[in-house]
């Protein structure tokens, strides 16, 4: 006779058969499923879960294919580790492109300072979000940034268009292939609430089957915030997290995607009620993940790399709750809107407004 399992141990097994959380990998997936014991913050006064804390109360997990989910209830968790050495040289070109455009956005938009949960670290924000203005809604973007990639001839509508809708693709294909259920989610939030794509430079477009969040957010420099929860339209959010050269202290003939000397220290992604963390660390590769944002409290610990030669993007996309909103009063024609024609025109007026002044200080 088989002896029951102890309800408060930990429990690491295969998925079973027919698991349509697991559905959509080829390799085997496996679930860790947090016992009673474990279902509680146990340190809520410590704002940054200490090292001592992790070792003490939490499990890391950090290989393969992994569902995470409460003993007797729904997963509210998936995340899967790719190692860059299992990649084919497509799948690494793909990746490095990725990451060089979430490099190239650093030149148009402005880092987010009103982000709550920010505690240290570097964010910004692309694609689509509530005006701070007179507009209702639109794109990411500084204006005098842009002007200066205008008047230096380094900015092309069309390519920029392009490089979204490539980004957009490959994050979509891929996060289908990890949770085809969340990406369904994902697009029937973004079309059933008629909210603009991330790849969209106006609004309306026609959406395209790759079509699933209306904007993302990436970080690097050794970003971590406090414990929280979103307030998306998105039941599930896709995190993603990239290790790479540092690119403050790189040339441009210098690799992309991190080595075997990646030295990154820290910077694990919690679940603080259920004791749980993903750590990135350990395998040099791409993580990604897909949770339940909304319910689950979770954070990203404070890291850094002792050589400061590798820093680690990570990104995550979502539809905000403001931006639906504002999606509903410009239907109702009570608002305006800003894509990306509208921002070069903005860019185009500063220029002309910058060289007005020039030339009358040197009358």
């Amino acid at each position: 006779m088989t002896p029951a399992p102890d309800a408060n141990k930990d429990e690491v097994t295969p998925a079973p058969e027919g698991d349509q959380t697991s559905a959509g990998l080829d390799e085997k997936t496996f679930y860790y499923f947090v016992p009673p014991s474990r279902q509680h913050d146990p340190k809520p006064e410590e704002i940054l879960t200490s090292n001592e804390t992790l070792r003490s109360h939490y499990q890391g997990l950090s290989h393969g294919t992994c569902v995470i989910a409460p003993r007797g209830k729904p997963a509210f968790c998936k995340f899967t580790t790719i190692p860059f050495s299992s990649m084919s040289s497509e799948e690494l070109q793909g990746w490095e492109k990725l990451v060089c455009f979430f490099l190239d956005q650093t030149q148009y938009v402005g880092q987010v300072q009103n982000n709550g949960p920010l505690m240290g670290g570097w964010m910004w924000g692309c694609g689509w979000r509530k005006g701070m203005k007179k507009e209702g809604f639109r794109r990411f973007c500084s204006v005098g940034r842009l002007a200066a990639m205008i008047r230096k001839a380094l900015y092309n509508a069309e390519d920029e268009a392009a490089a979204y809708r490539e980004a957009n693709e490959w994050i979509a294909t891929h996060l289908q292939q990890l949770a085809p259920r969340a990406f369904k989610e994902y697009r029937e939030a973004l079309i059933n609430g008629n909210l603009p794509s991330m790849a969209h430079m106006e609004y309306p477009t026609p959406y395209n089957m790759f079509d699933f969040a209306s904007f993302f957010t990436f970080t690097m420099y050794n970003f971590f915030n406090g414990p929280h929860q979103d307030s998306d339209v998105n039941t599930w959010t896709l995190v993603c997290w990239i290790p790479i050269f540092n690119p403050r202290n790189s040339n441009e003939d210098d690799p992309i995607l991190a080595d075997n000397g990646f030295d990154m220290l820290g910077g694990q992604f919690t679940f603080r009620d259920f004791q749980v963390y993903i750590e990135m660390n350990q395998v040099v590769g791409v993580t990604m993940c897909v949770f339940r944002s909304g319910q689950d409290t979770h954070q990203t610990l404070d890291g850094a790399s002792p050589s400061d030669k590798y820093t680690r993007i990570g990104f995550s996309c979502q539809m905000s709750e403001k931006m639906s909103n504002a999606v509903v009063a410009y239907i109702q024609s009570t608002t305006k809107i800003a894509g990306q024609k509208q921002q070069i025109e903005d860019a185009e007026r500063h220029i002309a407004k910058e060289d007005k002044k020039k030339n009358l200080k040197d009358e």
